[in-house]
């Protein structure tokens, strides 16, 4: 369910954009029932949180990165605490994120799947994210999460979120614009 909240002490352009955000959503979700073309939702999702997302500290933010990124043929390991430890072995473009993400004070983790995300942004304490999700696990998340001015609802936390969707749908081998990742950061 989305909801406005503190509407009352809100300026009349922020309710407004409050306004705009919702009939965002709610158009995204309208879209997907009735089978027609989505609208580019995270680039929505991305300029709404945009304001406040900056303004959290960066070790409180994390670069969530979907197993499908990673290369066949990448060596790294799995920890059921940290998901996929990356080792930068320059098979995959996660590495060279990985590594601008740290040197600017962001965690950093590869996951594989939308239940350890969870898990994760609640035993990591994380007030952000800039993630990464093919159209199915957008599509999943905005239907079955409560999205709402005030962020994405985790556990009872509220999220505020920067993302990007994956080149294809495919869990395998799957390519992002990574230099939009860099961006984000």
């Amino acid at each position: 369910m989305l909801k406005i909240e503190g509407y009352e002490n809100s300026s009349s352009a922020n309710m407004i954009k409050k306004l705009k955000f919702i009939s965002h959503l709610y158009r995204y979700k309208l879209q997907g029932l009735l089978s027609l073309k989505r609208s580019d939702i995270m680039s929505v999702i991305n300029a709404y949180y945009r304001e406040d997302f900056i303004k959290i500290a960066k070790n409180e933010v994390a670069v969530i990165l979907p197993h499908c990124l990673i290369n066949d043929k990448c060596p790294a390991r799995f920890s059921k605490t940290d998901g996929i430890l990356c080792n930068s072995c320059n098979l995959c473009g996660c590495g060279d994120i990985r590594e601008t993400a740290l040197s600017r004070n962001y965690q950093f983790y590869i996951t594989p799947s939308v239940g350890f995300t969870k898990r994760l942004i609640t035993r990591k304490n994380l007030r952000g994210v800039i993630g990464v999700a093919c159209d199915y696990e957008i599509e999943k998340g905005i239907r079955a999460e409560n999205i709402s001015n005030n962020g994405l609802a985790v556990e009872r936390r509220k999220i505020k979120t920067q993302g990007l969707r994956l080149n294809v749908y495919d869990c395998v081998n799957n390519t992002v614009e990574w230099n939009k990742i860099k961006e984000l950061l």
